[in-house]
């Protein structure tokens, strides 16, 4: 019980430290300034602009970011996968993707699944904004386990 503890711990630890290192991978490109205002009525600015944060990430995002920070999001969804799966089985009880996407995925580097998805925005430039989640599930997943199965 003590050995399984343990591995649960690591594999949260590492969840928690991909998730933190793909953090700028979760933030979109900096807004433009307002108009400029009088010189004497405008505020002072803050030395960093702000910032918004995406809702879902789409080809749009993953065309823009580095290789660093496309792995990094992979490895967040994968790990977030792994702890689930350590946690609750092959057979959950409650209604659950992590199964398929872990069996679909099962000997697959992180590279690969980055020229999948590559692969795919390139033949697809229309489908910018289709989440990339969803191509991972649809061009990678599904493909290898079949449609859902509604219980």
């Amino acid at each position: 019980m003590r050995t399984k503890r343990r591995f649960t711990t690591t594999l949260l630890s590492l969840g928690l430290a991909a998730g933190l290192a793909g953090g700028s991978m979760a933030q979109a490109a900096e807004t433009a300034p307002p108009a400029a205002k009088p010189a004497e009525s405008q505020p002072a600015q803050s030395a960093t602009p702000a910032k918004q944060e995406w809702r879902i990430p789409t080809g749009e995002h993953w065309s823009k970011a580095t290789d660093t920070e496309r792995r990094a999001y992979l490895l967040g969804i994968l790990n977030m996968a792994m702890v689930e799966y350590q946690l609750t089985g092959p057979n959950p009880k409650h209604r659950t993707t992590v199964p398929r996407l872990v069996k679909a995925l099962d000997g697959m580097a992180v590279p690969q699944i980055v020229e999948t998805v590559d692969a795919y925005y390139k033949a697809n430039p229309d489908k910018q904004q289709q989440p990339i989640i969803e191509v991972i599930w649809f061009q990678m997943v599904v493909p290898k386990t079949g449609p859902a199965k509604i219980k």
